[in-house]
């Protein structure tokens, strides 16, 4: 009975790893109103997508030729601007940023490898932080040649921020305005939308504020990649190809939107309003794996000889948890374990403190193991010391197999004195590993999906944490494995240290489920073979410490 539940055990945890990888959990989602308008995807400097006022007539979509008229859209000049974080590109045309690369994250894991860029888009017409109106009041501002106040920033040695400030007037006299803070040690950038009229025209419109990303190619399928928002006390995330092409939706909701972007496994790229509470959103997939993200503001009626000012905050950075809370914007919301977050997340927390002091993520993993194992010794102490004593009384569970095996109900009576006899309990070793499966598979988000593990080296080959081992590349495809193709000798020694686990442990006395146990560490060798170098090295050092439990048990209890 006990193996029969141990078996089940081992194979939830096997179905339970496997779909998460496949799958993944999603987080917990807002049931928001949606309100769909079916259009063409238009480039980004012809944009225009209707919404419905209240009281108002539903004003028509701009037609390409109109959105993109503007006095002058001849190639404008772009300004650097350098920080110890990051180094960004703003353009004259239409104001917008055409490259951010962060100075601390490389492509790759070799230390030659550029920087990451964040702003990838196919078209230039596709670069984010554009801003237009939405009933086209103001044709080909998207795009419209602004002038500047600077040529380039550069901030590496400056201790206070300094702000770009870019304008374009209209023929008609409204005037906008563009100002862009930079701070040399944040990558939180500043951004003001300032629209004067000087015209004898009142105005009456929707300001939209665009992001764009992509395309970008998912580190792993199961990984995420796409829209993220913080509405209300609610994390709702849509992966791009739950986007519709073609489809604009407008996302009205009761909760303040208090972030919203793009996101994937290790980064971000998101605006916050100023205006919570009013600002709605308009998401479409941008190409095949980009993203196009309208943040609309509220109607406004601007009167001849008036202003108004719209602010946000811009992230353009890492998904480091430590950073992202010490901002209190509650961008680490963005960092998501899934259904055992609530332990993921202090398990993290004391990952970034040992880390303070080793300074090497692979001693950090085996160090966190070992705390792990201390904590739950009782429990795995009593669980082997309850399969021992079954050991000693499996001979006669075999012969009451034998004499009762044409009438179960007889057996399983028979079996339950035998046990009440000996007081033993037959859960007693199974509940003990129940309660550490939501810690293992906490880690297990953990270690797969954190950045700091992201091009981490450890020792010897295993120079990414975050990638899987391999040994000796191959330029050949091997079945069954990931790139890059090569002898996972990690993963191996995992597999060999579960399998010599098993050796020690009483073998069941029905001949199947022997064998089954027996299979399961080639199943978890094979299933491993892909996974990244620190979550097999954190199962290797379990393995190493349980068979030293089970030794030190055995000894105890000859």
């Amino acid at each position: 009975m006990e193996k029969r539940v141990l078996i089940a055990f081992a194979l939830s945890i096997a179905v339970f790893v496997i779909w998460s990888y496949l799958f993944g959990p999603q987080p917990k989602q807002t049931t928001p109103t949606l309100t769909e308008t079916t259009q063409e995807t238009a480039p980004a400097s012809e944009k225009a997508a209707p919404v419905t006022r209240t009281g108002k007539s539903e004003p028509q979509a701009r037609t390409a030729t109109a959105a993109t008229q503007a006095h002058d859209v001849s190639p404008g000049k772009e300004i650097t601007v350098k920080t110890d974080l990051y180094t960004a590109k703003i353009s004259e045309n239409g104001g917008r940023l055409t490259s951010l690369t962060l100075n601390r994250y490389r492509t790759k894991a070799d230390p030659d490898s550029p920087p990451k860029e964040l702003v990838t888009v196919d078209s230039p017409g596709d670069y984010p932080l554009q801003t237009y109106f939405l009933s086209g009041s103001v044709p080909g501002l998207g795009n419209a040649r602004f002038s500047t106040d600077k040529e380039a920033i550069n901030l590496a040695a400056k201790a206070r921020p300094e702000r770009l400030t870019l304008t374009y007037k209209e023929e008609s006299g409204l005037e906008v305005t563009k100002v862009y803070t930079f701070h040399p040690d944040s990558y939180l950038i500043d951004l003001e939308v300032i629209l004067r009229n000087f015209s004898e025209q009142t105005i009456d419109d929707n300001l939209v504020l665009e992001l764009t990303s992509g395309p970008f190619k998912r580190k792993r399928r199961y990984s995420f990649a796409g829209l993220g928002m913080l509405l209300g006390d609610n994390l709702h995330e849509i992966k791009l190809d739950k986007l519709e092409k073609g489809m604009a939706k407008v996302q009205e909701t009761p909760y303040s939107l208090t972030w919203a972007g793009y996101e994937d496994q290790y980064f971000l790229a998101v605006a916050l309003p100023e205006n919570r509470d009013k600002t709605k959103v308009k998401a479409a997939r941008l190409g095949e794996t980009g993203l196009r993200l309208d943040l609309i503001n509220p109607p406004v009626i601007l009167a001849p000889h008036t202003e108004k000012t719209y602010r946000y905050t811009l992230y353009y950075g890492p998904k480091d948890y430590n950073l992202l809370k010490s901002l209190n914007n509650q961008l680490e919301r963005s960092i998501y374990f899934g259904w055992f977050d609530v332990l993921a997340k202090p398990i993290l927390v004391s990952m970034l403190w040992l880390h303070q002091y080793v300074k090497n993520y692979g001693v950090t993993i085996i160090i966190l193991t070992i705390i792990i194992k201390i904590i739950f010794w009782p429990l795995t102490h009593k669980s082997h010391k309850s399969m021992k004593e079954m050991q000693k009384i499996q001979p006669r569970i075999t012969k009451l197999r034998e004499k009762y095996k044409n009438d179960k109900q007889a057996m399983n009576r028979e079996m339950m004195q035998l046990y009440r006899t000996y007081k033993i309990n037959p859960m007693g070793g199974c509940l003990p590993i129940a309660i550490q499966i939501p810690v293992f598979i906490a880690l297990y988000r953990i270690l797969d999906y954190s950045l700091e593990l992201r091009h981490a080296p450890f020792w010897l080959w295993i120079q990414d944490l975050s990638a899987p081992d391999r040994l000796f590349e191959f330029a050949f495809k091997v079945p069954f494995m990931q790139e890059p193709y090569g002898i996972p000798i990690l993963t191996v020694l995992m597999g060999a240290t579960m399998f010599l686990q098993q050796k020690m442990q009483p073998m069941p006395g029905d001949p199947t489920q022997a064998k089954m146990m027996m299979f399961m560490p080639l199943f978890f060798t094979f299933i491993f073979i892909n996974f990244p170098s620190g979550l097999v090295l954190y199962w290797l050092v379990n393995n190493i410490l349980t068979i030293g439990q089970q030794v030190f048990t055995n000894k105890i209890s000859s």
